[in-house]
């Protein structure tokens, strides 16, 4: 690997880096880290009261705080896919198809670990 590539990919690795960061810390604002299992999280049921319009608050709450938590995960285990392959010296590869990964893609979104068109066929 040539020194330029060296540069760009260590570049790409603290832009993961970071973002995998700012993810964290959204997730602790509203859910506790499971010490058990790597970056995974545990959203808290809120107690808001014990009146029967707010108990559905608390559930309303949580379900949302619930889709959100699994949609930081999500990211987190994408981030993580796309730092392991930057040690691998494999991250423009696609891991589906193995043909290179748009470096506009990556530009955009640093952690995709699929190229387009096997991004799409796997919705």
């Amino acid at each position: 690997m040539n020194n330029k590539n060296s540069e760009k990919l260590k570049k790409i690795k603290n832009k993961l880096i970071a973002k995998k960061k700012l993810i964290i810390s959204q997730l602790q604002k509203f859910a506790k880290k499971n010490k058990k299992i790597k970056d995974d999280f545990r959203t808290e049921f809120p107690d808001i009261g014990d009146h029967q319009d707010e108990n559905a608050d608390e559930v309303s709450e949580y379900e949302n705080k619930l889709s959100v938590e699994h949609e930081l995960e999500n990211e987190l285990k994408n981030i993580e896919g796309a730092l392991k392959k930057t040690s691998e010296n494999t991250y423009d590869i696609c891991s589906a198809c193995g043909e290179k990964i748009n470096p506009k893609r990556l530009e955009v979104m640093p952690e995709a670990t699929l190229c387009v068109k096997c991004s799409e066929r796997k919705k």
